[in-house]
């Protein structure tokens, strides 16, 4: 995807006037009128999703406009859907909170838990760019929860550390992926194992309680080796 595709994708108007600069509201208002017109907008929203994620995973220079563009777009009030059924409008604010983005970003870029399978399956140039592809969501993943966007929780980053010390873990991918985790929210972490956050862990189930457990401990013994 070049960036020249992209910025005719974001802003169409653009191309006739390239002197004009865009502010990060307009072209929110731009890149998400099309979804307001459609017949169904809620369940339309992943197509602007998709093209949202392909973004950040491809154009590495532009991260902060698109996450600033991510803000503009949950900021944007509630549209009037002209072409939308009474019954397809949506009840609830159509962006705010990029509903279901983190949703559809899991079962994007981690085939609904398949990942691991795939990428042992591959090898050379391939698994180089799947290696990199799972850094780079990871790299996001916490950029998102550190600016508060489409409610990626922080127990993202728990797992993907209680992940790499696993005994199956496929080092090769899942230690440059805490590696973009510590470097985006390496103080968060250090302040949740300082704090010992209990009250997080604690009001997680499953999994997820045991990955922010295992994770918490092992950063507060190292912690505690540097004191």
């Amino acid at each position: 995807m070049s960036d020249d595709w992209f910025s005719s994708k974001l802003i169409p108007e653009q191309e006739n006037h390239p002197e004009e600069k865009t502010t990060a509201t307009e072209a929110a208002e731009a890149i998400t009128r099309p979804v307001v017109n459609l017949d169904d907008p809620r369940g339309d929203i992943c197509q602007l999703y998709g093209l949202l994620m392909d973004a950040l995973l491809d154009l590495r220079h532009q991260t902060e406009p698109l996450l600033a563009l991510l803000q503009a777009i949950e900021d944007l009030p509630q549209p009037e859907f002209t072409a939308a059924q009474p019954s397809k409008q949506p009840q609830d604010k159509l962006w705010k909170g990029l509903s279901d983005f983190g949703h559809i970003w899991y079962d994007v870029y981690y085939r609904s838990g398949s990942w691991k399978s795939d990428a042992e399956k591959t090898s050379g140039s391939k698994r180089d760019a799947l290696r990199d592809e799972h850094a780079r969501t990871a790299e996001f993943e916490a950029r998102l929860f550190m600016a508060g966007l489409a409610h990626i929780p922080i127990g993202w980053g728990y797992e993907a550390i209680e992940k790499a010390l696993g005994k199956d873990a496929l080092l090769d991918f899942e230690i440059p992926a805490v590696a973009e985790w510590l470097v985006v929210c390496g103080q968060r972490f250090l302040q949740g194992a300082k704090e010992d956050e209990k009250t997080y862990a604690a009001g997680q189930s499953g999994g997820v309680q045991r990955a922010a457990t295992k994770a918490l401990n092992a950063m507060h013994e190292a912690n505690a080796k540097d004191v």
